[in-house]
Parts: C-alpha cells; structure tokens; sequence
C-alpha cells in the first residue's frame, strides 16, 4: 500500500516531542497530542466546498451548488450519492456546524443519500428531502470506502518484567487490507456485560505488523472453507479499564495497571470465532464473552467442540500467534511486548478515503 514519507516523518517527529507514550505507568488519552495530526495527508489535500444550510440544500440540483475555491470553471451543482450509516446513533444536525440543533439520529446500516462533504459534514436527504447535517466520516459513500487511520507512535511500554522498554503502535483498520473476514465487534452492541456497548463503530483496528500475520491465517482459514469472524481487537485502555472494574477478573479482562496490563489496548489481540461455507458459525465451548471456566481451554467440552478449538488455535499458532488457557476465543501476536498501549476512544478514529 502506498504511505506517504511526509506523514511518517511527521509523526515520528510529532509524536516524540509531545511525550504521547506512556512513561510513568499510568494511562491518558489528551487531544492534544494529535492536533496537528491530518488524515487528508495520506490521500492527498481536497478543496473544501463552502457549507450550505437546509434550505439551500433543498433547492433543485440546478439552483444548488458547491464552489470549490482556487477553481475557475463554473460552480458545480450538489450531488448526492447513495451512503451506508457506519456509525450507531448519528447525530443529524439542524446546521453543518458544531453545537447545532439536533433534528434526528441514523442507525449503523441505515441506507440515505448524503452530499459531498461540506466542511466536515454532509447533507442527508432521505425520500428526497433534506433532513440535516452529519459528520463526514459518519456514513461510507456507494462505492468508496473510508478507512480508520491513525498515526504511527512511539514510546516506552511495560515487558513481563515490569520493566519499560521501547515499543511502538502502528494500528491499522484491517478491512483495509481484506474483506475475506466477518466483523462483529460484540463492544459495540448491547450484547456486553453492562448491557449497553462501549462504543458505537464496528471497527476492527490492529497492529499492522499483526494484520500481517493474520492476513496469512486468514487465508489458511479460507482454503479449508471458513471464514475469521472477529468479535473483539483493539480496545482503547478506558474501555479496558472500565470493563475490568464490572468483571473484576485479571484472567478475564486484564487489568491495565498490573503488569503488562491488558493485551487487547496494544491491538495485538482478537477475540475470535469460525464461521463455514454456508454462513453457520462452527460449535465452540461457550458463546463469546463467556466469562466462566467453561470457557476455559480445559474444560469440558464436546468433541466438535474440541476439534474447532484444536484446529483454530493450530492454525494461529503456526501464524504468529499464541493463546490463553483461561478464554477459547483469544489470540494474540507473539510480539506483543513491541506494542505500545493507547488510549483512542474508538468513536473518534478519524475515517479517510484511501487506497488498498
């Protein structure tokens, strides 16, 4: 995939001066440590349209139009295109501006027509009318896809020492690189421990260097006829922290201040299960998220069950990855001390346009 030398550079440089690692132990996620930070910089920069309000955008298509500055052919009429909602409980606003009035909200699925971006937000039409304002990043446009996009960070992380050594994070939306794999992340539905998700996005972010490896199971699994599904990767250190405090289990959710902390904040880790040719998902000790020793690699389980587990976790393995006793369903890069815990809240991820 093509990257952009100024962005790395920038970062590298950004990222070592505003101190964003985590040197005394403890976990904190401050904006502004990535201000400067411009996901445009890995596709390029767009001339930004001037906004309109409602009722300009309600005008017939050839009385509506959005001037792109620095151009000097005539003014091109709003278009709408045909968008999929991909984040829970959008706000649609009154006005493409922040602290507008709220008018409705969009569902992670909803099918709308959205104009082009207009200073951050687009205009949603739906049966024709324009209804309001959402963020940009809020819906993916017909045939283009946005992507989760951070920057690369480096600092010092926690060994099974307890010792700080130099580790790094390079998280990465892995549909980026493969849509043979489902993405069901369970912390983004009501189907959690506290009965209501964690975030909103189902975003599947992960180390590249462990997108790699998995990229390479992903294709064992495919040969024999299954498919990943992923329930679970990165999990900012706020969301680790506070499912910790409900489960109260280190063996279960890690513990962010006790040794390593967790696995899942490095985004090395994925809480995974199989899915066949025909769309059933294959029979495992417990449903995910169990959190009982029937869980456990040990426990007592039927010899279908059996088999999955041995052969879903013999393929990882042989991947770069190791495993758990304690959970049937994780995995993690054998690398995991090169990792650098975060703290980026998952509905704040900026989502870009960008090559495959």
């Amino acid at each position: 995939m093509r990257r952009s030398v100024r962005f790395g550079a920038l970062m590298l440089a950004g990222c070592m001066l505003t101190a964003c690692a985590r040197w005394d132990g403890t976990y904190y996620y401050d904006n502004a440590v990535f201000a400067d930070f411009d996901p445009a910089a890995e596709v390029g920069d767009l001339p930004a349209p001037v906004t309109l309000s409602v009722s300009e955008a309600n005008r017939p298509a050839a009385e509506t139009t959005a001037h792109q500055p620095g151009l000097d052919a005539p003014d091109v009429a709003e278009r709408f295109s045909t968008a999929t909602v991909v984040a829970d409980n959008t706000a649609v606003y009154a006005e493409p501006a922040e602290g507008s009035r709220q008018v409705s909200t969009l569902s992670v699925g909803q099918t709308v027509e959205m104009g082009e971006a207009l200073g951050g937000y687009r205009a949603v039409r739906i049966g024709g009318t324009v209804v309001g304002f959402c963020p940009a990043g809020a819906a993916v446009m017909g045939e283009q896809k946005l992507y989760g996009e951070l920057p690369v960070e480096y600092g010092m992380a926690r060994n099974e020492k307890n010792e700080y050594v130099p580790a790094s994070s390079h998280l990465v939306d892995l549909t980026r690189y493969t849509d043979d794999v489902i993405i069901a992340m369970q912390l983004a539905t009501n189907d959690t421990s506290i009965g209501e998700p964690f975030y909103s996005r189902n975003l599947c972010m992960l180390q590249y260097d462990t997108v790699q490896k998995l990229l390479k199971a992903i294709e064992v699994f495919k040969a024999d006829g299954y498919t990943i599904k992923i329930y679970d990767a990165y999990r900012p250190t706020s969301v680790q922290q506070r499912w910790f405090d409900i489960i109260q289990v280190h063996k279960w959710v890690a513990d962010p201040s006790i040794g390593m902390g967790g696995r899942h904040d490095r985004g090395c880790a994925i809480d995974m299960s199989l899915v066949d040719a025909q769309g059933n998902e294959l029979e495992f000790p417990t449903p995910m998220h169990t959190f009982s020793d029937a869980a456990s690699r040990w426990a007592q389980m039927s010899a279908a069950a059996r088999r999955n587990v041995d052969y879903m976790t013999e393929v990882m393995v042989s991947c770069g990855f190791d495993y758990i006793n304690s959970e049937w369903w994780h995995f993690q890069d054998t690398e995991i001390e090169s990792y650098l815990p975060t703290d980026h809240p998952i509905d704040e991820i900026p989502l870009v346009a960008a090559e495959r």
